[in-house]
């Protein structure tokens, strides 16, 4: 069985190389508009694992004629979608927990139907709020706590009379969350640094992206409309894959990290990968102060284009084989640094292998089993004691779910809707704590269910028998569970014609009336997430975009002004520096986004257009700063330069904070500025003089005269 699954997970990996180079083609024709889907995120082993569990069940019950081990087959395929990234304990508890979990709320929920609308209703009610308000623990328990509500939901549609007929019921259910759950454990373990490995890999796929969108910048004949926006939306997700990797890799226990070769090296590439990270930053910055000149030259465009396949490789290479550093890849990508940086024409050398990171990062002690359930429970009632009330907005989220999921199962038995589970698991499902995640949610399963119900219908033209069935549906799940976290739209595109399938092994009928019904019943889900969303006690992303942009501004100007301080130099104090501009950046535009969705961005005032507008300004003063940090013949600052930028730092927090009189600090009086010193002071008056026009503050004196 280890050798199968080696030669799974060997072709798993071929075929994820294959997806990803797919993922790059379609990457080069989309337009800019479109949603970029993170192809890299494939899990190919993941679906692998899902499909082989719930198709054994669906043997199982081939082979004994027994139909309720679809049921089986759904327990095993939920179980492996409740599996929480973390250590193995972590894990193991949410698979187990969930089968336990599910099984029982599915069980009252199923006796609960036999006994009438009003009990299994009330029975809808209690679960799905209870599986709402685990927000409140965190993503592992919601994740759980959410698909053992969705088990409930479904199994009302299967009314028990009595105990004695839902114990064989409840334990083939159970059989198949077990059966996935060793399976997890046994055959198909992950490797302890399984989650670090991927993290980093997609850590290096995500730089690879920011420069591969460099060479497509500088490819183009005519400037790009939203290339700003586009460049950040990459360094955005890197940023957010290298805090990924972060917290991986401190996730690893201290027993397997100490005196860990493997661990040193994984660290070190995510050392190189941040410091990349910066240099990319600065290429960027060079393209768009350049390209006119650039346009016209191939070689930093072939350059770029070449340190995109190498980090590729470099991200493919840590995650199959990190306890070997990767060196000829390493100095392939060093050669291509100083190739692009003779194109460029500027220094910016690229540098690996330089220093090990800081984590900043608390390691969670490792406690005994009894000792750490005991503390998760205290901790666990605590949180539950503080949301206890109607201004949380976990209890308020979870009470708008459970209403509009009963509403949606009242509805659906009222008008004898067929397979109206499918509506009442859509509004389970969808429903987000705020309009700007619940909207694109719904839209992407709609979007979803729409090409899944067409895939059905195609399906069920040529597929009848229940063998064909199990064999058709186990390419389903793999494609449902490895795409997961590429697109929800692909996970439910794929999610549906496997349900419809498994639906009609249990009771044949016409897969054109499952895919349909799926699709309606999806529509009117989504319909009542929304409207429960709008509706019911209407939480909206708070707008923070004043504190959130004025952090952004403080964190960039205060990176600059620790680079000028110290010239070229590069230590942790800087890198520290760097990342939290970069994260407070990030927080900003997110905020921004949430408002453009939520239609608010208006009521922000002048605030809300000054971020538009200040936002890519700021990603030009990181490009700016990251040259200075990564250039050797830069020197440090004077004084008076120093006390400018900082004063003009005071100068926009106030502004930013209502004060529209502030006195404002004169032009920069420093001599003998070095190019680069130029060009963060250009782009720092820039900055001034935008956020004053956009907040209504008096006018600049001498503020038409630069530095």
């Amino acid at each position: 069985m280890k050798q199968l699954h080696r030669r799974w997970t060997g072709r798993a990996g071929r075929w994820a190389a294959a997806l990803h180079g797919l993922g790059d083609r379609l990457a080069q024709r989309r337009p800019l508009w479109m949603v970029t889907l993170a192809i890299d995120e494939t899990n190919l082993s993941e679906g692998l694992r899902a499909a082989c569990a719930a198709s054994a069940m669906l043997a199982l019950g081939l082979l004994f004629d027994h139909p309720d081990f679809s049921w089986a087959a759904i327990g095993a395929f939920w179980t492996c979608l409740a599996d929480a990234a973390g250590t193995r304990r972590m894990r193991f508890v949410s698979m187990l927990g969930f089968g336990l979990l599910s099984t029982f709320a599915g069980g009252v929920a199923a006796l609960a139907a036999g006994h009438g609308v009003a009990a299994a209703a009330l029975a809808v009610l209690v679960f799905s709020w209870a599986g709402a308000l685990a927000r409140i623990w965190g993503a592992a328990s919601a994740q759980v706590a959410i698909l053992a509500a969705t088990a409930c939901v479904v199994m009302v549609t299967h009314p028990l009379q009595s105990a004695a007929q839902a114990l064989p019921f409840l334990a083939i259910y159970l059989f198949g969350c077990l059966f996935a759950t060793l399976l997890s454990f046994t055959v198909w373990r992950i490797h302890p640094y399984g989650p670090s490995r991927q993290a980093i890999r997609s850590a290096y796929l995500r730089l690879a992206g920011i420069a591969r969108d460099n060479a497509r910048y500088l490819a183009q004949a005519d400037a790009m409309a939203g290339a700003g926006a586009h460049g950040a939306s990459y360094r955005s997700q890197a940023r957010a894959a290298l805090e990924a990797a972060r917290v991986a890799l401190a996730a690893v226990p201290p027993a397997r990290a100490g005196n860990s070769a493997l661990f040193d090296n994984l660290l070190l590439a995510l050392s190189d990968a941040e410091r990349i990270f910066a240099y990319l930053i600065a290429v960027t910055h060079s393209c768009e102060r350049e390209r006119q000149r650039l346009r016209h030259d191939p070689r930093a465009r072939r350059s770029l284009e070449a340190m995109a396949l190498l980090l590729r490789r470099l991200g493919l290479a840590l995650r199959r084989q990190p306890e070997t550093p990767p060196l000829l890849l390493q100095r392939r990508l060093a050669a291509c640094g100083r190739r692009l940086e003779a194109a460029l024409g500027a220094l910016l050398p690229l540098r690996l292998n330089v220093e090990f990171m800081q984590l900043d990062l608390p390691r969670a002690e490792r406690l005994p089993w009894r000792q750490a359930a005991a503390q998760a429970l205290s901790q666990g009632w605590y949180t539950l004691r503080g949301n206890a009330t109607l201004q949380s907005l976990g209890w308020r989220h979870a009470a708008r779910v459970s209403l509009a999921t009963t509403t949606g199962f009242l509805l659906v038995e009222l008008l004898h809707i067929p397979f109206g589970y499918w509506a009442t698991m859509a509004t389970l499902l969808i429903l987000q704590p705020s309009v700007s995640t619940t909207w694109p949610r719904g839209m992407e399963r709609v979007a979803g269910s729409i090409l899944g119900a067409l895939l059905a219908v195609l399906i069920g033209l040529v597929i009848h028998t229940p063998l064909a069935i199990s064999l058709v549906v186990f390419p389903l799940i793999v494609a449902t569970m490895a795409l997961r976290r590429v697109s929800y739209s692909l996970h439910v595109m794929f999610m549906t014609p496997a349900f419809v399938l498994v639906a009609d092994y249990a009771m044949p009928a016409s897969e054109m009336a499952y895919a349909l019904s799926r699709l309606g019943n999806n529509v009117l889900g989504c319909v009542l997430a929304l409207l429960a969303t709008f509706f019911l006690w209407p939480d909206r992303e708070a707008d923070d975009l004043e504190p959130r942009l004025a952090g952004a501004v403080s964190a960039n100007l205060k990176y600059l002004l620790a680079v000028l301080a110290a010239g070229g130099k590069w230590d942790p104090t800087i890198a520290r520096q760097r990342r939290e501009a970069g994260l407070a950046s990030n927080n900003a535009e997110q905020v921004l986004q949430r408002l453009r969705i939520e239609r608010r961005l208006d009521r922000s005032a002048g605030v809300g257009l000054a971020a538009l507008r200040t936002l890519p300004l700021l990603r030009r003063v990181a490009g700016s700063t990251a040259r200075i940090s990564l250039s050797p013949d830069a020197a440090p600052a004077t004084p008076v330069l120093q006390q400018w930028i900082a004063a003009v730092g005071g100068e926009i927090d106030a502004l930013l904070r209502g004060d529209r009189e502030v006195p404002a600090p004169g032009d920069c009086q420093a001599t003998d500025l070095s190019p680069l010193q130029a060009d963060a002071v250009a782009q720092v008056l820039m900055l001034r003089i935008l956020l004053r026009q956009q907040l209504g503050a008096t006018a600049l004196p001498g503020s038409s005269s630069g530095p």
